[in-house]
């Protein structure tokens, strides 16, 4: 502890402040930038937010006491990592979100009494669409989003009705397919009860995704996607197909493909007059009677006394019979009913254009020479191609193989030099932080290990190690160490010894590789007579040294 103590004033007041000092701003910047690599103990509350959102949450956090940052550009807020759970817990007691879509939980804080109902429909309208809001934000491709409905009121004695519609805006980092909008309007049409084709949606970069009365499956980005499936698909066999002709690298395959964007219902029906079929026979009769004589006769002689003996005496009558038959036979001829669909995505027609590299010879000198494949390789080529694209003359396709040299590299150029690398934001903060420790470090090591390690190495050495017993390893440092002079007799200052005669100094330029016993003893009683200021002179020379 005293060798420690003695090490600390032989420094000085000075230098031990500056070392000191150094140690201290060389740990706060440990901290700091330990701190900024780590990310710090700030944690993620909210982003995505309004400027009204995180206004009304800042205000929260104040009243809670809750410490925060805004960052992002006034987005995102951050919290310490120990209080985000009470953060949460604070806003979520506050109630939602000022931009936050509200759902039915509007009916718990509201007295119905007394409200209108128009105030109540408008209430059930603004739930109906906050609720549909966070079902399509719980999907994991889309950030959040926003549902507008329209809900027409239905009147009494009124013909025509108009049928509800709803438009849905989101906000997603990629693009969606047909399934996702697909799923995003049945989930608003189960929930509303509208019909997908009244649902118009539409993205946050102002790209239409469905159009309104528009059939979902017959939508443009279904067809655009659809057609990009099929090129895809289609170029990718075809380039398997020819590069294992020709080898990889030695094609290129272009595939056009055009689809009908029209969905067709086409209904007919056709009779066959041969298939007759007996659908009904009715036959009827009639048969009448008709008498003729004298008995149809009316005259006044009739009439008259007398008569009756008269009328005895008349001659036969004439009889008439007629008898009819009709008969009624119904036919029914078969027929057949067809409807037909034609749906839209169908391919109309294909148009491929295949480009094919000819053979390149390397010669002896690493030049390349090119020259064309046999017009027979070619053809077998086109055949394939045919075939693998379902040519079809009928719909107008259109197939082209056509052999060319391929650009490329001269191979005595070597490669391209690259263009460079460039730095974001974050990789130049990552390369200061790493100059800053380096040069930190470098400071720790010459301006605080070295002067501790220098210390130690002049720490005071005890009495009985005098320079009269030091073996040989001492004694060339000894020889070698200038004559101690101007040294005081007697009680003189401290630090110095007291001076000798010329007659016994030390005589060095007779020694062979050894002190004289008689030099090294006079020598050793001036050490023990004044030790403490030979070990300060010595501790100079080593400092110096």
């Amino acid at each position: 502890m005293n060798a420690i103590l003695e090490q600390f004033r032989a420094f000085g007041a000075g230098r031990l402040t500056a070392i000191f000092g150094l140690a201290v701003g060389v740990a706060a910047a440990l901290v700091y930038f330990s701190g900024a690599v780590s990310g710090g103990s700030q944690a993620l509350l909210y982003s995505g937010l309004d400027p009204a959102e995180a206004a009304s949450t800042s205000e929260v956090l104040d009243q809670a006491n809750i410490s925060y940052e805004i960052r992002e550009g006034g987005t995102a807020i951050y919290v310490d990592r120990e209080q985000v759970d009470e953060a949460r817990v604070r806003l979520a007691s506050s109630g939602p979100l000022n931009g936050a879509s509200v759902g039915y939980e509007i009916f718990d804080r509201q007295d119905s009494f007394g409200q209108t109902s128009f105030v109540q429909n408008i209430n059930a309208k603004r739930a109906l669409e906050g609720e549909l809001a966070r079902t399509i934000q719980s999907l994991a491709f889309v950030n959040s989003a926003r549902v507008h409905l329209n809900l027409p009121e239905r009147r009494l004695f009124t013909r025509d009705q108009q049928d509800p519609t709803a438009a849905v805006t989101i906000s997603s980092g990629q693009r969606l397919n047909s399934e996702q909008v697909r799923v995003i309007r049945n989930i608003v049409a189960s929930g509303a009860g509208l019909e997908p084709g009244n649902i118009s949606l539409s993205d946050d970069r102002g790209r239409v995704l469905a159009n309104a009365m528009e059939d979902g499956a017959a939508g443009t980005a279904y067809m655009d996607e659809r057609r990009a499936e099929i090129e895809t698909a289609m170029r990718q066999n075809i380039l398997d197909i020819v590069e294992g002709v020709v080898g990889p690298g030695a094609a290129r395959v272009q595939v056009t493909a055009d689809l009908n964007r029209q969905s067709v219902t086409q209904s007919s029906e056709t009779f066959d007059p041969e298939g007759s079929v007996l659908l009904s026979r009715e036959r009827s009769e009639d048969i009448s009677n008709d008498q003729d004589g004298n008995r149809n006769r009316v005259s006044a002689s009739e009439n008259l006394p007398d008569a009756a003996g008269e009328a005895g005496n008349e001659g036969p009558s004439s009889v008439s019979t007629r008898e009819t038959s009709s008969e009624t036979v119904n036919y029914r001829l078969s027929s057949t009913t067809r409807t037909e669909v034609i749906e839209a995505g169908a391919v109309e027609r294909l148009s491929v254009a295949v480009a094919v590299d000819g053979i390149v010879d390397l010669q002896e000198d690493g030049s390349t020479v090119w020259r064309e494949r046999p017009q027979a390789q070619i053809d077998q080529i086109e055949a394939l191609v045919r075939s693998a694209m379902g040519y079809a003359e009928s719909r107008g396709d259109s197939l082209t193989v056509r052999q060319i040299e391929f650009a490329r590299a001269d191979p005595l150029l070597g490669t391209p030099a690259t263009s460079g690398f460039s730095f974001s934001k974050n990789d130049l903060m990552r390369v200061a932080e790493i100059i800053v420790l380096f040069v930190t470090a470098l400071l720790i090591i010459f301006l605080v290990a070295r002067p501790l390690v220098k210390g130690a190495s002049g720490a005071p050495m005890p009495q009985g190690l005098a320079l009269a017993g030091a073996g040989a390893g001492a004694q060339p440092a000894v020889a070698a160490a200038p004559p101690p002079a101007a040294l005081p007799a007697g009680g003189g200052a401290a630090g110095a010894l007291p001076a000798v005669d010329q007659n016994d100094s030390i005589d060095i330029e007779k020694i062979d590789g050894q002190v004289k016993a008689s030099s090294l003893k006079k020598v050793a009683n001036i050490v023990e007579s004044h030790p403490e200021e030979s070990i300060s002179i010595l501790r100079s020379w080593l400092h110096e040294g």
